[in-house]
């Protein structure tokens, strides 16, 4: 899992890219996906990104698996949307029934429409992109080339440097949690309980050594960056091997900027909106 977690070099058209061009890719499809709504729409923007990790030779099934731990959460968040979103105008909204029903004690009636269906739909698509968009960076830009896209762009090296060193550090936490958690299992460790104040105690036998076992990592990764001279007259650092622009860069770079501006606009008119799944579904 840590693995599959970190920076993959396979040698892909998509790995060979400026890494400022894969940036810009995620941030292309994260922006459009603050303004979209529309299910549809969005279930091709995942087919989309599902297809730009094909090309960097991530297997789908991988991207799937990897989907899987967030589950619980995306349905948290559908259900929630169903109990509490309501459309603008109920009075002319298409209404299906009553989650709970009126006359139920202590609990009040939730309507269900057809519009909060659809919104709820989109709402855990829109997560389900969010996740495996910044799966597929992770995958193909590594940590370096994370620091010196964003140090180019203008951002304070320093700042570069503990983004890199943020995403670097992902897989190494998970395979520390997983290291604490076999440890804890050969101990015969139990966590299987109704009791939600047991459950808790049990998890602090996991989170605890995890927790020190980073901070001391961390410490380690400190005291390495110290001994290199990092620090020392850092806007003016130089580079082993220069990356420039070449033509593919450019072309990649002009369409994505396009999507990033032609999306959000579509999303800001309300063009991509729930409305039109609506439509296509025959509701007027």
């Amino acid at each position: 899992m840590a693995l599959e977690l970190s920076y993959q070099d396979r040698g892909s058209v998509i790995h060979r890219l400026d890494p400022r061009v894969k940036l810009l890719w995620w941030l292309s499809i994260n922006i459009t996906l603050t303004t979209w709504n529309d299910p549809l729409f969005l279930f091709l923007l995942l087919a989309s990104v599902f297809a730009y990790g094909r090309i960097a030779r991530i297997p789908v099934w991988q991207g799937v698996k990897q989907l899987l731990p967030i589950l619980p959460f995306v349905i948290f968040v559908l259900l929630a949307n169903i109990a509490f979103w309501r459309p603008a105008h109920a009075e002319t909204a298409h209404f299906i029934g009553y989650v709970i029903p009126r006359g139920t004690p202590v609990l009040p009636p939730v309507p269900l429409y057809w519009e909060t269906v659809v919104f709820s739909v989109g709402t855990m698509l829109r997560l389900l992109v969010l996740v495996e968009s910044t799966l597929v960076l992770i995958k193909t830009v590594s940590p370096a080339e994370m620091a010196l896209a964003v140090a180019r762009m203008g951002v304070p090296p320093e700042i570069g440097m503990a983004l890199s060193m943020t995403i670097a550090y992902i897989p190494v936490v998970v395979a520390q949690l997983v290291s604490v958690m076999e440890a804890q299992q050969s101990r015969a460790w139990k966590v299987k309980t109704s009791n939600p104040v047991a459950r808790f105690r049990a998890y602090t036998t996991i989170a605890i050594p995890t927790f020190f076992r980073s901070f001391q990592a961390a410490e380690a990764m400190a005291a390495a960056m110290l001994s290199r001279g990092f620090g020392y007259d850092i806007d003016h650092r130089t580079e082993l091997e220069p990356r420039r622009f070449s033509g593919q860069d450019w072309v990649l770079t002009a369409l994505f900027a396009a999507f990033l501006v032609g999306g959000f606009l579509l999303g800001f008119f309300g063009i991509v909106q729930y409305t039109l799944t609506m439509r296509l579904l025959g509701f007027h």
